[in-house]
């Protein structure tokens, strides 16, 4: 169900309250139409020193997901960017807080982001096949191990096309956190079978998440819908691109001077949140190890349970 909005009509004075500093931003394009209508209500769902996150009313059945980023922070493909490091004090605002979005501004208790201009985020590209590249180095070492296998199997069952309705709704939303770790999975297998030219495996992973997004955080729903569309954060794309170069790819510990940017963005990606770079690194790897596995006609993976046992479920509908 959609979220309550108790803003049917023109927001309050106090929602509206003249702020005290005001903030130039970069809106992403993925973004700038969300910013640009009329003003609504919005709730905040998180915040950390270089971030907060924003759930716009009346967004539904998109999750609403307006980032807004200080420089210097994790630069989300949706996200509004600030020119400048975020406020000394801190942002001003709590989770549970409500704001108001609209007309190219962001308007806080004590503060307005205004837009400044718009930025494009670049998306992770596409390639008929990955010639002479070896992914089980950098990013298998790299990666939460005990996802590999069932990013695997669910790389294997979109290939074939397989029903993957049981198999991806234990996935979403299994585990803690905005981005659950089942989430961050599921993202990499997204931008693996993109990046690998998997073009129908790629519809039929997305046409099982999709209904399910309800099942996980607000923050994680947007982010699998952006994956979808093949974007994601710089250090991701920056590593899908050397992975769609010409160069073969050694194995982390054999790397030479031919291979540092793989390499640096692998590290990068890999240090992202407490977990979450490495559960996406295990469904890159898990996607295109079985792309190119399934493009040399060798043997591949059934699909049984996919979620390791001690991860599960815990999101009943869209939250924080």
């Amino acid at each position: 169900m959609p979220a309550s909005d108790p803003w049917t009509t023109t927001p309050t004075a106090e929602a509206t309250a003249t702020a005290t500093t005001s903030y130039p931003a970069a809106v992403s394009e993925r973004s700038a139409k969300v910013l640009a209508r009329r003003p609504r209500g919005a709730t905040v769902l998180a915040v950390h020193p270089l971030a907060f996150y924003l759930r716009i009313d009346r967004s539904w059945p998109d999750p609403g997901l307006l980032p807004v980023v200080a420089a210097g922070g994790l630069r989300l493909p949706n996200a509004v960017v600030l020119a400048s490091e975020p406020p000394q004090v801190g942002w001003g605002v709590q989770p549970g807080d409500r704001v108001v979005v609209g007309d190219g501004e962001i308007r806080l208790p004590g503060a307005t982001i205004r837009r400044a201009r718009v930025w494009r985020p670049v998306r992770v590209p596409t390639v008929d096949q990955l010639p002479g590249v070896r992914v089980t180095g950098v990013l298998e070492r790299l990666a939460s191990s005990h996802w590999v296998a069932p990013a695997r199997r669910l790389a294997t069952a979109a290939l074939r096309k397989d029903p993957l309705g049981d198999a991806v709704g234990h996935t979403v939303g299994a585990g803690q956190g905005l981005t659950p770790s089942g989430d961050d999975v599921l993202c990499g297998l997204l931008l693996a079978l993109r990046l690998a030219g998997a073009d129908d495996a790629h519809r039929c992973l997305w046409s099982s998440i999709r209904p399910r997004l309800g099942s996980t955080t607000t923050v994680s729903a947007a982010l699998l819908m952006e994956a979808a569309d093949g974007y994601a954060v710089p250090a991701v794309v920056r590593l899908a691109g050397a992975l769609a170069s010409d160069r073969t790819i050694e194995p982390a510990e054999h790397a030479g001077p031919a291979e540092p940017e793989l390499v640096a963005a692998a590290r990068e990606v890999r240090a992202i949140g407490h977990s979450s770079g490495a559960d996406l690194l295990a469904g890159l790897f898990g996607g295109l190890a079985e792309a190119q596995e399934w493009r040399a006609g060798g043997v591949v993976l059934e699909l049984h349970t996919v979620v390791p046992q001690h991860f599960s479920n815990t999101h009943t509908g869209v939250s924080p």
